[in-house]
């Protein structure tokens, strides 16, 4: 399957499989996330979860290829709804009452980058690279980038990131606090399943109030992402964006002319 979820002991790992095509999220893929986080919610016997891709890449964000690929005219409404199931996920990532790690090697690109950013530890491999890619196509960042990227590494460092499509090797988003730690490529695995098993041994129930306090002390994201949904259903619908995806289509630079 393109999203499998494995249990050893009381760590579950949910890995994106699509490695052909960077594990580029489909439709079937999101469905598949929210079955599999729902799974992980209800069975007290999961005690910690490591997000994770298979193959060279955490994930490519969207399919703007296939099956995910967005029209290159939408109207709000349409952006609305194809928006609600990307964030229904980063919330879930969010608001699992589990310690949740993700563990990224390779790209990790728009949406994959907000799912990461959910996880409460995030181990990155010498490998990895974060990119924005949303303003690249004058859509707006989801999955509530903004209010993860401001909350870790500041408000000024963010917006260059992000206005600037600023990409980010392994080392720099540990530099400037967006990662727990940088591992050896070949290490990652390994040192995500120690933390896990560390995490699991610890009182999970406690561990899920304090992820909660957590919460509370940075406001909501559910009111955030309210506000982000809006705003990215009417920016999708701006002419620039469908200049955006006609150049990705195109593999051309797109030309913007600020509507």
């Amino acid at each position: 399957m393109d999203v499998e979820l494995s249990l050893q002991g009381a760590i579950a790992t949910l890995s994106l499989n699509r490695p052909e095509k960077l594990n580029a999220l489909t439709p079937e893929m999101l469905t598949l996330l929210i079955e599999h986080l729902d799974r992980i919610e209800r069975d007290s016997a999961i005690r910690a979860v490591i997000l994770t891709g298979a193959g060279r890449a955490f994930c490519a964000g969207a399919d703007i290829k296939g099956s995910g690929a967005a029209p290159p005219q939408m109207s709000v409404s349409h952006a609305r709804q194809s928006m609600a199931v990307y964030q229904q996920i980063a919330l879930r990532l969010y608001n699992l009452n589990k310690p949740v790690i993700a563990a990224v090697r390779g790209v990790a690109v728009g949406i994959a980058w907000s799912y990461a950013l959910c996880a409460d530890l995030l181990l990155v491999s010498d490998t990895a690279q974060f990119i924005p890619a949303f303003l690249m196509r004058a859509t707006l960042p989801e999955g509530g980038m903004v209010h993860l990227l401001a909350r870790h590494c500041g408000e000024f460092r963010a917006k260059e990131i992000m206005y600037l499509n600023r990409k980010l090797t392994g080392q720099e988003a540990f530099e400037c606090g967006l990662a727990n730690r940088v591992v050896e490529d070949e290490k990652l695995m390994q040192v995500a399943e120690d933390l896990a098993a560390e995490l699991a041994a610890m009182p999970t129930f406690s561990i899920g109030l304090t992820k909660q306090l957590f919460r509370s002390n940075a406001g909501t994201m559910e009111q955030f992402l309210v506000e982000e949904l809006n705003a990215v259903a009417l920016a999708v619908n701006s002419e620039d964006a469908a200049e955006g995806r006609l150049a990705a289509r195109e593999k051309r630079t797109p030309v913007f002319k600020g509507r």
